[in-house]
């Protein structure tokens, strides 16, 4: 399982992309469609280890290719092609590494009938966290948000890991008339939700908090929210941001039971001294859950569960049957009240 993009560019791609995915078989498809509708992207897969994968931009009526993206080891389902308005400039990004997260990017122009590769040029990595160690097991990935105008593209470089967290800088980069490329932007991310849920403990989901983005169904920076899909070894689970009177962050974690009711279970994290999350005291909110007090069993006549707000801060207790609200707690910036 694989965290395939940062959150927000997981989502900005799918709308900013205008694409089809018409899939001939689990090893090739066709996706990123160009806004004129003459262009698209083929990826295959190889037969043989160790399956490297083909990519090129094809005409998407004849499906005759028009430029070879050359073969990479690693074969991705998801790899896509950011296209500018105007169908002249595009953005190609797929993963670099078997089993990682890394992802690169590289950029084209039109020209005439074909496209010309434009030459990335270096980028400064984002500095690194205080505590953080560059021997430390590191994810970069490199991805294109949009195409702002013709030849002006705005990437993420973003740096994670599972020991420290995650480290990102907002670039933009300027391609001139001679097809030379320059960084004219580069500023640091602001820390949001992301952030804060990356470091949470390690022993929070049953793998890394990294690899649950892949499966993420939304992602809202601005709002604070989190909600992922779960699988046969972890429920799905929804997190929500609060923060403290001197702004300090509190998550929220609600899941469900691995083969039973979803959102029955709600537990809270503060920031710690080390720059981690750590697990904040039950007692911040006054609703029990089906395991709250530390028993070994459920108590199942606890038949409600917990909706957490993408807007606002008041968490919603539901009766598990009729959906009907039981209780509105509020966040205070201090603790969670009830509202009578």
């Amino acid at each position: 399982m694989r965290y395939r993009t940062s959150f927000v560019n997981r989502l900005s791609i799918f709308v900013l992309v205008i694409g089809f995915c018409s899939v001939c078989r689990a090893d090739e498809y066709v996706e990123s469609k160009s806004p004129d509708g003459k262009f698209a992207l083929h990826v295959s897969r190889g037969e043989k280890q160790p399956f490297p994968q083909s990519a090129e931009i094809i005409d998407a009526r004849t499906r005759k290719a028009i430029l070879e993206l050359g073969k990479d080891k690693v074969f991705d389902p998801e790899a896509k092609l950011l296209w500018s308005k105007d169908s002249q400039w595009v953005a190609y990004f797929t993963l670099t590494k078997e089993y990682t997260d890394d992802i690169a990017t590289r950029i084209f122009v039109r020209n005439g009938d074909g496209f010309e590769e434009i030459k990335m040029p270096d980028i400064a990595p984002p500095k690194l966290p205080n505590g953080a160690s560059p021997s430390d097991e590191q994810h970069v990935r490199i991805i294109p948000g949009r195409w702002t105008q013709p030849g002006l593209l705005e990437l993420e470089y973003e740096i994670v890991s599972d020991d420290w967290g995650r480290t990102a800088e907002q670039v933009a980069l300027q391609i001139d008339k001679d097809h030379h490329a320059s960084v004219v932007k580069s500023e640091p991310e602001r820390v949001t939700i992301v952030d804060y849920y990356l470091v949470l403990p390690k022993n929070t989901f049953e793998t890394p908090a990294r690899q649950w983005l892949h499966n993420a169904t939304t992602v809202d920076k601005e709002n604070g929210y989190l909600s992922i899909s779960g699988d046969g070894a972890q429920p799905s689970f929804e997190v929500a941001l609060f923060r403290y009177r001197d702004g300090r962050p509190l998550l929220a974690v609600c899941e469900g039971e691995l083969e039973g009711d979803d959102r029955v279970i709600i537990n809270f994290y503060r920031l710690g001294s080390d720059g981690r999350m750590e697990k904040a005291s039950r007692r911040i909110f006054p609703i029990e859950d089906r395991w709250s007090g530390g028993a070994d069993e459920p108590d199942m006549s606890r038949n409600w569960y917990f909706e957490l707000p993408r807007h606002g801060r008041t968490v919603l207790v539901r009766n598990l049957k009729t959906k009907k609200v039981l209780h509105k707690v509020t966040w205070n910036g201090e603790k969670f009240v009830e509202e009578k």
